[in-house]
């Protein structure tokens, strides 16, 4: 029998906080692993199963990759969406057509809580473009700037069931349950 999936949204309570993790990775992919390795320390001996976490961002390829893997710090440690949102305008000011490509990217790995050993890891990514200033006020993060390849809505206007559907996590989530399905 397959072991159960544990998501870090639902492994901790108030009872059991998550730890505070830092991202200090240089990657997506190495500050999912700091996450899922310390979630997974904290619940070893309380819960088993195979536990999720992932880290995300937003890749603009015209600034060098920024904000990248430091998306949610863009603007600083204290930064609000907003803050980081004008940062990312500043920064884009001027730069117009294929220098206004963008993608978002998400890195989901899966570990064992018993052992801290990854199962799985997978990446999914959603390519598009910044609008020349926010569009909508849904989603979080960057979402009110972002349009994705083949839509003429950002994010922060577009359904949030439409979104899921293309999303950079529903796809990193997708390869990750083939991955874990493999022997």
């Amino acid at each position: 029998m397959a072991p159960p999936f544990v998501s870090v949204e639902t492994a901790f309570s108030s009872n059991c906080p998550p730890p505070a993790i830092e991202e200090e990775a240089e990657t997506f992919f190495g500050n999912a692993c700091l996450k899922a390795q310390a979630f997974a320390r904290a619940l070893s001996g309380k819960r088993s199963g195979i536990l999720f976490a992932d880290d995300s961002g937003l890749v603009v390829p015209a600034l060098s990759g920024a904000p990248g893997v430091r998306s949610a710090r863009y603007a600083g440690l204290d930064a609000t969406d907003q803050e980081n949102r004008e940062l990312l305008l500043k920064n884009m000011k001027g730069l117009s057509g294929s220098d206004r490509q963008a993608f978002f990217v998400c890195v989901l790995v899966a570990v064992d809580i018993d052992t801290g050993a990854l199962r799985a890891a997978s990446a999914g990514r959603v390519p598009g473009r910044i609008a020349n200033g926010p569009m909508g006020d849904g989603g979080f993060g960057y979402d009110p700037l972002f349009i994705p390849d083949g839509y003429r809505a950002s994010f922060g206007v577009m359904a949030t069931s439409e979104k899921n559907k293309i999303s950079h996590r529903f796809r990193a989530f997708q390869r990750l349950c083939l991955a874990l399905e493999r022997p």
